[in-house]
């Protein structure tokens, strides 16, 4: 009785420690590349066509950015569309995303609320287009190209997450071996980033922030951050070289946004910015191209 009551806890025991490590390895935040500094059109080239249109995305990746970034509302009837803000304007009245239908949402066009000032890329025919969700995103681009997600404002849409991995799943864009990784996730709500990585840990994830000062995260929320993170996204003005390398020593890479200035992307690449989330895709493009000129002349 005493030997099997041994191979029985002994069993029970290895069976503990096979459980254990395997939370551990699931457990692993996914990393993302240090050497590449990645432009993340905002919204597509936005600066210079209707934002999370088709054309926007499209000449967005012929500008040379490394990530579409695409923020995500829900609808009433479950549909991930393609849009910033939360509430929609019917006939000069509000009504939240959540409580309208896509069908209904398609009613509204972007070209309505598209700045007649944009630079000279702007395509006229995009008036005509109507507002995305995901799927018909997903579907255009396949895995030619590289998704920048932000999930909206979470706590309006109760499964947003389980519907985003699952369609993320279904055009087979996860578990992949590239480059790069092809989707990254991005949101204000740590719970919400939370329910991504207890659903798939290989998804690299960014906690975004907003910062009145210099940017500072304490010791206490670095720690909570690195469980399940891979890197912030920060507001530009509050970025400093020693932010980036406090974040650096913590295997936490620094996408600042929104940055359109020419002098501001140089300056960020200088200080060890990993990336940035920009409106102009082409001019972040061009400054990159030249500082790596720069450096494989000095150093051939």
């Amino acid at each position: 009785m005493n030997n099997i009551k041994k191979i029985l806890l002994l069993t029970i025991l290895l069976f503990t420690i096979g459980c254990a490590q395997q939370q551990t390895i699931e457990k692993i935040r996914t990393p993302l590349p240090e050497n590449d500094f990645l432009i993340i059109a905002h919204r597509g080239a936005s600066a210079y066509a209707i934002s999370h249109t088709l054309a926007a995305y499209e000449l967005a990746i012929k500008m040379g950015a490394d990530y579409i970034e695409i923020d995500l509302q829900m609808t009433k009837d479950g549909k991930l569309i393609a849009m910033h803000d939360k509430v929609i304007t019917f006939d000069n009245a509000k009504q939240a995303v959540a409580d309208v239908t896509f069908d209904e949402i398609q009613l509204h066009y972007p070209g309505k609320d598209f700045g007649k000032n944009h630079l000279n890329y702007t395509l006229p025919s995009s008036n005509d287009l109507g507002i995305l969700h995901l799927e018909e995103i997903l579907n255009h681009f396949g895995d030619s190209v590289n998704y920048y997600i932000e999930i909206k404002s979470p706590k309006e849409y109760p499964g947003i997450e389980e519907e985003l991995v699952h369609q993320l799943n279904e055009y087979q864009l996860l578990n992949r071996v590239d480059a790069i990784p092809k989707v990254i996730i991005q949101s204000f709500d740590e719970h919400s980033l939370k329910e991504i990585f207890a659903m798939d840990s290989s998804i690299p994830l960014i906690k975004l922030y907003t910062f009145l000062k210099e940017a500072h995260l304490s010791k206490k929320e670095l720690r909570k951050l690195t469980q399940y993170a891979s890197g912030v996204g920060v507001n530009a003005m509050s970025v400093s070289r020693k932010f980036i390398n406090s974040m650096q020593r913590e295997n936490l890479l620094v996408h600042p946004y929104t940055v359109n200035d020419e002098e501001m992307i140089r300056t960020l690449i200088n200080i060890g910015a990993n990336g940035i989330i920009t409106d102009r895709p082409d001019v972040a493009y061009r400054v990159r191209d030249e500082k790596n000129s720069l450096e494989n002349q000095q150093y051939p």
